[in-house]
């Protein structure tokens, strides 16, 4: 998706959130507690109350948008920016694109970003698995280098030759 069709697409906070409710429920409102499917009455720009039993939740209920102060739009124009970047995404850069005056905003917002797209069902590598690992960090000027370093962390990479998946992890 461009940027033009993002900006189309999610150009108003009621359509983000008409967006965020189809994913909840994309064959219609079912409550979470009574699982009943006879729909909801909104209360508010994102809360609903089952009219079954009452039971009032919300679009953003248990999501990385749960308690936030700041617009669903500008939340969904850092997750687009976040995932298109070719060369990955700073807590910088979405400062600076955002115009969030905190960086420790920008960096807890990437922070969840980042762990929302992990997916929650992945599965341990197993079978024929190729590992590498290789050193990150700042350049040694004395002392040890390679494994004994303090500067710099080990970043191990696994492959799955049989279903092609790739994990990475940062061991320290």
């Amino acid at each position: 998706m461009t940027f033009s069709e993002f900006t189309t697409r999610f150009a108003t906070e009621e359509q983000c959130r008409e967006y965020l409710y189809l994913l909840r429920w994309p064959g219609g409102f079912v409550c979470p507690k009574c699982k009943g499917e006879e729909g909801a009455w909104p209360v508010g720009a994102t809360l609903y109350t089952c009219k079954k039993c009452r039971h009032q939740i919300s679009v953003i209920a248990g999501t990385i948008f749960q308690d936030t102060r700041k617009p669903l739009k500008e939340w969904f124009t850092a997750i687009w920016w976040i995932t298109t970047q070719k060369n990955g995404a700073s807590a910088m850069g979405l400062q600076r694109v955002l115009g969030l005056k905190s960086y420790t905003t920008a960096w807890t917002w990437l922070q969840k970003i980042r762990k929302a797209m992990v997916h929650p069902t992945r599965t341990k590598l197993s079978g024929t698995v190729e590992v590498d690992e290789c050193y990150i960090g700042e350049e040694e000027h004395e002392g040890k280098r390679g494994r004994g370093t303090e500067n710099k962390s080990v970043v191990v990479i696994g492959v799955e030759l049989l279903e092609g998946k790739i994990s990475l992890g940062v061991c320290e």
